[in-house]
């Protein structure tokens, strides 16, 4: 895997634009299947993941629905919100109506009537820091009970295994790659130019 953060939200850029597959469809698909799944799973209104590009700005990759992407690319417009605030701590972090909450009072005019309650965490790195955010959100006021937390956390650290598989499989294919290149070099009979 990447050594450093730039190079990972590189491969990561790389990825999301086709560059490679993952298990026949690319990792803007699988992407898909996480937030569709994590609104299923997690009984949530609605879910979007945010990766950060090289600049460390949060970027929206998938949404569950139209709300969603709305609280997604709000975020990214503000630079700003509960997504911002778990990528930057690393830490889950919670809001029980965004439409009221004074840390982003900005927010609740971006974003579409049906968000609500909303509950981010971050997408971790196995050995590493965050590469991005999971959003959850309810269409409702409410609390996020400790299950929940825990069951965000454990969904967005699968999610984060599965997007440095693919980090793993694209380099391992570069790499691959760079040594058959190489191998054609050295058993490639000289040209007549060469000698």
């Amino acid at each position: 895997m990447p050594g450093d953060r730039r190079n990972t939200t590189r491969e990561l850029k790389l990825l999301l634009q086709g560059a490679d597959e993952l298990a026949g469809e690319g990792l803007t698909a699988v992407l898909q299947r996480v937030a569709d799944g994590a609104a299923t799973l997690l009984r949530a209104h609605g879910a979007s993941v945010m990766l950060a590009d090289e600049d460390e700005v949060l970027r929206c990759a998938a949404a569950s629905g139209s709300p969603g992407r709305r609280l997604a690319t709000a975020q990214e417009r503000l630079g700003a919100g509960p997504a911002h605030d778990s990528f930057a701590q690393d830490v889950p972090v919670a809001c029980r109506d965004v439409a009221t909450d004074g840390r982003w009072p900005d927010l609740r005019h971006l974003i579409d009537p049906a968000v609500r309650a909303v509950l981010s965490a971050p997408l971790t790195l196995p050995h590493g820091g965050p590469l991005g955010v999971l959003d959850v959100f309810a269409s409702r006021a409410r609390d996020w009970d400790i299950a929940e937390i825990a069951d965000t956390m454990v969904y967005a650290g699968v999610a984060a295994s599965l997007i440095a598989l693919a980090l793993e499989a694209r380099l391992r294919g570069v790499l691959l790659d760079r040594l058959l290149d190489a191998l054609r070099a050295a058993t490639e009979p000289p040209g007549p130019e060469d000698g």
